[in-house]
């Protein structure tokens, strides 16, 4: 009967703390991120920029009043994020020790850590919450963090060769071995009303007997490999399509419902888990850190107040508002992906066919003509001696064993390097001899010229020159990171499709002379793309590989997709083409409560 009650009194203590911290997700949202939008933006004026990109991010921080509006976001972040995580944690430890009124002792309690936490040691405060969690995978639990960390395409870099590979791995196992030693630094923030500083080295102190020590190591490695392999991801869209698996039907709404279904469900899951994790920080560690009342009885759940009218009110109305929210803000941005109208999305294989051959290779181009992609991309450099040769990676060490770099070598002895990954050899290409090949394969190619610092002069000129000893420019489109470059490409030829490649970006769409715009997937937001097509500018989303992914990107009406799997993406363009019919209907009706609740950009662009 004892242990019956416990059980109860546990689980209404475990739905209470994953209500606040549904609850604080909401508002968050709704309450926070607007501030935020609003100091993002005074940063963007102050610095006379209209977007935060990777180019224009040095103006903001040397500009003095642009770097106080950040530095005022960085703040206001820090606090909310403390005062979101000690208040549950404070919620965790108030029903633990029975406190008659736990929603006031845990606000009392997490505001008085906050407050410490906010002094001197702040930097170190906001290091922890807005970095190191976030970039090791744990700050999706808050919009304001749950879009940073490691972007895809930084990923896909190292995951060519073995020994890269392993330097990623061992970098990444770093990170979560030192996040999972530093678990219980907010638990003693509240609970010992330690200073940041003291609170981390308890829970370093709490986290290194042999028992813990080990299983924190084993674990490390194994979460940074599902991460890098997307495995949590893959099992979401796995989740997203199981509904249509089980009905046997390619309809848009099935399809829809599944992946508001799979996010919600991922969200529910991480709660369940960090509040699980609290739990056990609490109790189970309580013996090495937090200094217990000896007048309590914890195990004694027949005799709590908790357990009377306060708690059961406490614990229904937390739970209410939980599920409200859980609707509004895991439901809406899965209600936006229905599809709009867009005129044949581009299948465009990146760097050829990796899958069966070395990226910019012949054998990649030969491979990826195979699969039937629209387009292919390619990367090209110059040389010491002025000429280019199809290359991404400036320095050659992870591709070929050599550390030297493509402008310190001339076009012969580029051509008589050896390039390896994935169980392929080739040798690197002269420019000209790639886009030769592809017009015999009867490929278009959407060529990027590459800029590391050592260009001649006339680089641009170059660059045309020896294209046109192959055919007409305007038989291929064009795309570059670096703005100038694009600018004055297309100033030069203005016949010529020319694209602005973004890797990083926030704020909106970027005011420079292009055709369209090529976006990493990590910056790419709804905003983004309606104002790129207000603008009156195509949007292509690079490198995107799952399925799930490129469907979404599709069904916002991008104009093609840079992908590793072309074979992939032309089946999910030709389920979104199949599936078209009736969605622009579900859309419409739906269009207002997609736009509740914006969860998937927290900072928009400005209406142009």
């Amino acid at each position: 009967m004892a242990s019956r009650s416990r059980h109860r009194w546990s689980l209404r203590n475990l739905s209470t703390l994953a209500g606040a911290l549904v609850l604080w997700q909401g508002l968050a949202l709704l309450l926070v991120v607007p501030v935020m939008r609003f100091l993002f933006h005074g940063a963007l004026d102050a610095a006379e920029t209209p977007n935060l990109t990777d180019q224009s991010f040095p103006l903001l921080v040397h500009h003095p009043t642009s770097l106080l509006w950040l530095m005022g976001m960085g703040v206001i972040a820090t606090g909310v994020l403390c005062l979101q995580y000690t208040s549950v944690i404070a919620l965790a430890h108030a029903l633990h020790t029975r406190s008659p009124r736990p929603g006031r002792a845990a606000w009392r309690s997490a505001l008085r850590t906050t407050g410490t936490a906010m002094g001197w040691q702040l930097p170190l405060v906001g290091l922890y919450l807005l970095l190191l969690l976030p970039v090791s995978g744990l700050g999706e639990l808050s919009p304001l963090t749950h879009q940073i960390g490691i972007a895809p395409f930084v990923t896909a870099e190292y995951l060519k060769k073995p020994l890269s590979i392993a330097v990623y791995l061992s970098a990444t196992s770093a990170l979560f071995y030192l996040n999972l030693r530093l678990l219980a630094t907010l638990p003693a923030l509240v609970v010992q009303r330690l200073t940041p500083l003291g609170a981390m080295a308890a829970s370093w102190k709490a986290t290194g007997g042999r028992r813990l020590r080990f299983p924190l190591l084993l674990a490390s490695p194994a979460a940074a490999v599902l991460l890098a392999y997307q495995v949590p991801g893959r099992a979401m869209a796995a989740v997203a399509e199981l509904p249509g698996a089980l009905l046997q039907t390619d309809s848009h709404l099935v399809a829809v419902l599944g992946q508001g279904f799979s996010r919600a469900l991922t969200f529910l899951v991480l709660v369940a888990v960090t509040v699980a994790i609290v739990h056990v920080l609490l109790v189970r560690l309580g013996h090495r850190m937090i200094p217990t009342d000896p007048t309590v009885e914890p195990t004694t759940a027949n005799h709590s107040p908790v357990a009377g009218n306060d708690g059961r009110r406490l614990a229904f109305r937390l739970g209410a508002g939980a599920t409200a929210l859980v609707m509004a803000v895991v439901g809406a941005p899965s209600v936006a992906a229905a599809p709009v109208q867009t005129d044949a999305p581009l299948v465009i294989a990146h760097r050829g066919y990796v899958w069966g051959g070395v990226e910019n290779t012949i054998g990649a181009l030969d491979a990826a003509a195979a699969q039937h992609p629209d387009v292919v991309e390619v990367d090209v450099q110059q040389t010491k001696d002025g000429h280019f040769i199809a290359s991404h990676d400036t320095n050659l060490l992870v591709l070929s064993g050599r550390n030297v770099n493509t402008y310190d070598l001339t076009l012969a002895q580029a051509e008589k390097t050896t390039v390896s990954a994935r169980g392929f050899s080739d040798t690197i290409p002269s420019m000209v001899d790639y886009v030769r090949h592809a017009r015999k394969l009867g490929i278009k190619l959407l060529i990027e010229p590459k800029v590391h610092g050592h260009e001649t002069p006339d680089y641009l000129e170059r660059f045309i020159a020896e294209l046109e000893r192959v055919g007409p420019l305007g038989d291929n489109i064009y795309h570059s990171l670096d703005a100038d470059t694009v600018e004055a490409l297309k100033a030069r030829r203005p016949d010529l499709s020319v694209g602005y490649t973004i890797a990083m970006t926030a704020g909106g769409a970027p005011d420079v002379n292009c055709d369209f715009y090529v976006v990493e997937q990590a910056s790419y937001s709804p905003r983004f793309m309606a104002e790129a097509k207000a603008a009156g500018k195509p949007v292509y989303v690079w490198t995107v590989n799952r399925e799930d992914r490129i469907r979404s990107y599709l069904y916002d009406g991008v104009a093609g997709v840079v992908t590793d799997h072309p074979d992939v993406a032309r089946e999910a363009r030709d389920h979104v083409e199949n599936s078209h019919i009736g969605a622009l209907r579900l859309r419409e009706a739906l269009q207002q409560l997609a736009h509740v609740m914006p969860a998937s950009d927290p900072f928009p662009s400005r209406a142009p």
